[in-house]
């Protein structure tokens, strides 16, 4: 297995042995002398669990797009593909969200976990246009298909989130343990009176706020300086979350989030926050692959690879963010949380 260190990140030289490595596209933006490098060769020191990503097919059939992706994604973004890059970056476990491009149709997602049953997990996607008990039926049924996890898109709820489908849904998501992760694209405040109304009426249920919570809007990706604005209110509201202790916070997507280019220090203040009040073990990094491979939904300036993008947390100097804690971060949270017990990257 191929983890990779926070130390051993920073120490790795421009040469191992007889191996040229490439500097990190952080180092290169950031000119701040410190690089951390990656190699096949690294010593394994930790198991790195992206906890957000997507997949999809190239379009045809059997597993046709829904919606079709950017034209810079439409053929990096298959299981093979992902697959490629995780060897590269020594990641040892994914859990897939389900993508809009694909919807309701898992058959490609529920592909790729047959294929790898022990790097891959699922993160379905909640169907609330159906009839309640219709709904909570496709939940079951993704659950024996391997699902570990079900997304909540708070814009495809007719009658928003605390609806009877609604309601019905996270109930049954609690029965079957699988934590419920909150997409609120547009901004948390419009979703928090259903948030918590949810949180209060089945309490068992684990919920997970994706991407920080949005704070920073539009969320599209790339939008550097003031050409978006970071939303103080949601941020609040987002930490007054912690004190619900089945509630978890995703640090991923850093390129919607960030009004810097990586490693994105502006978010240093931001995840020290989330630290003291959530704690490590409610707290896990998602890289949002593959859109983190062109920064955003269109390509810009945020960009990097796949590799790129995991070691971007090493370069935080954050106090509380020592090797303990990083290890939950990257990986320790997802595992419990997910189910990951003897994650391996594929050969």
């Amino acid at each position: 297995m191929l983890c990779l260190s926070r130390s051993g990140l920073l120490s790795v030289s421009l040469v191992l042995g007889a191996q040229v490595l490439k500097p990190c596209v952080a180092c290169v933006r950031s000119h701040s002398g410190v690089c951390a490098m990656t190699a096949q060769g690294a010593l394994a020191a930790r198991c790195i669990i992206d906890a957000h990503l997507h997949i999809w097919s190239n379009g045809f059939a059997p597993y046709p797009w829904v919606a079709a992706p950017p034209a810079e994604l439409q053929a990096t973004a298959t299981a093979e593909s992902l697959l490629k890059a995780a060897r590269s970056a020594g990641v040892t476990g994914a859990l897939i969200v389900q993508p809009a491009n694909h919807k309701f149709d898992h058959s490609y997602v529920s592909a790729a976990l047959r294929a790898q049953p022990h790097f891959f997990r699922g993160c379905c996607l909640a169907n609330p246009t159906l009839p309640v008990a219709e709904a909570t039926r496709e939940l079951e049924k993704l659950k024996a298909e391997g699902y570990v996890a079900v997304r909540f898109n708070p814009y495809l709820f007719p009658d928003g989130m605390d609806s009877p489908v609604g309601r019905a849904l996270y109930a049954k998501a609690g029965e079957l343990n699988m934590p419920v992760g909150v997409m609120a694209f547009g901004g948390l405040p419009a979703q928090l009176p259903a948030i918590e109304a949810l949180l209060t009426h089945s309490p068992s249920t684990m919920l997970i706020i994706d991407h920080m919570g949005f704070f920073r809007q539009p969320a599209t990706g790339g939008l550097l300086g003031t050409d978006a604005a970071n939303d103080e209110i949601a941020w609040k509201g987002l930490l007054t979350l912690a004190s619900r202790p089945q509630v978890y916070v995703k640090i991923s997507a850093l390129f919607r989030t960030s009004a810097e280019l990586p490693p994105h220090r502006d978010l240093q203040g931001r995840v020290e926050e989330l630290l003291a009040a959530f704690g490590a073990r409610r707290l896990m990094w998602g890289s949002d692959f593959p859109f983190v491979t062109i920064g955003g939904n269109t390509p810009s300036s945020a960009a990097t690879s796949y590799e790129q993008a995991v070691q971007i947390p090493s370069f935080w100097n954050i106090p509380s963010l020592d090797q303990a804690t990083m290890d939950e971060l990257m990986g320790g949270t997802a595992a419990r949380l997910f189910g990951f017990s003897s994650a391996t990257v594929p050969a």
